[in-house]
């Protein structure tokens, strides 16, 4: 599979093992972990584990955005990052308490891109991914930027021939929703978003799975966490249980479920059975620090764990 990802947040992750992380007190840290990260970028880097050729582009700043394509390079992850004139790409700090199984993420500001410059920047995102058949567009954008992105990269893309999954949340997946992508990728806190009421059954959820698929989108996933996910597609609609894992982190585990499904999808895989590999490759991330690093030896079982049912 060959797989692009566009990033319009890019972002520097510093994973710190905190055990027994408590508010007002101080720590040493036990194990770091510095990652080029943002959801696309983090997507990508679980499909090149999976096997997957993938590049990754999108925005970054300053001397934080430099750091970043750095550590991407000594991953030999390809990127071809857009550098903005000014400001700083943000830091993610994730503090990670195996004691109490608790992630606490803290996010830097990132910088701030003037309106008049997307036009140009929309052109060189599209030309730098028109190689790739695969383009998934995952995470937030940063200020400044209009909310009709993901809907005009969508567009384009589309008329290049290429296929494109969102992964977002927000104004970004409602504009998104209007451009109807080949996949829609959510959790249920995100759907419920922008819908504007919860999503508190099963039931609900297939309702709102299957009304995006009647409204044009081909494929649409909600993950529900521990729960599992729906899956939806015009030939059905499948619920997808959740293997039961020991979790260190779930920071990253969406973003590696949307490239398990991705590469599962490119492998000729039904909606179902991709989205149950998907469910896998995301518990698999969260046995191990940092987004993206999956440990893949224990997909086999978790794989044994995850079911389809029909709904």
């Amino acid at each position: 599979m060959r797989l692009a990802t566009i990033t319009l947040n890019g972002t520097l992750d510093r994973v710190l093992l905190v055990p027994g992380l408590t508010p007002g007190e101080i720590h040493n840290v036990e194990t770091v972990v510095t990652l080029g990260s943002g959801k696309g970028v983090n997507v990508a880097r679980t499909a090149r584990t999976l096997g997957a050729e993938v590049l990754v582009t999108g925005l970054v700043a300053g001397e934080c955005g430099r750091w970043i394509c750095a550590l991407l390079h000594q991953e030999g992850i390809v990127e071809r990052f857009i550098h903005l004139r000014g400001g700083e790409s943000r830091i993610s700090t994730i503090m990670v308490d195996p004691e109490r199984r608790q992630s606490t993420v803290v996010n830097d500001l990132g910088p701030t891109v003037e309106g008049s410059e997307w036009p140009s920047i929309r052109v060189r995102l599209v030309e730098a991914v028109q190689d790739y058949p695969w383009v998934a567009l995952a995470g937030s954008a940063l200020p400044g930027l209009p909310d009709a992105v993901y809907s005009e990269l969508i567009h384009d893309l589309r008329a290049r021939g290429q296929l494109t999954c969102v992964d977002a949340r927000g104004r970004w997946l409602r504009s998104a929703l209007t451009a109807r992508p080949d996949l829609l990728k959510c959790n249920q806190h995100e759907a419920e978003q922008v819908i504007g009421y919860p999503l508190d059954s099963l039931r609900l959820v297939r309702d709102l799975t299957q009304q995006w698929v009647a409204g044009g989108i081909p494929r649409v996933v909600v993950t529900m966490g521990e729960h599992g996910a729906v899956a939806a597609d015009g030939e059905g609609t499948w619920h997808i249980s959740a293997p039961k894992v020991d979790v260190l982190s779930p920071i990253g585990c969406g973003d590696a479920m949307t490239a398990g499904l991705l590469v599962a999808l490119e492998r000729r895989q039904t909606l179902p059975e991709a989205t149950r590999y998907g469910v896998a490759v995301g518990a698999a991330n969260a046995l191990r620090l940092g987004s993206g690093r999956c440990d893949l030896s224990a997909l086999p079982d978790l794989l044994l764990q995850t079911t389809v049912h029909t709904l």
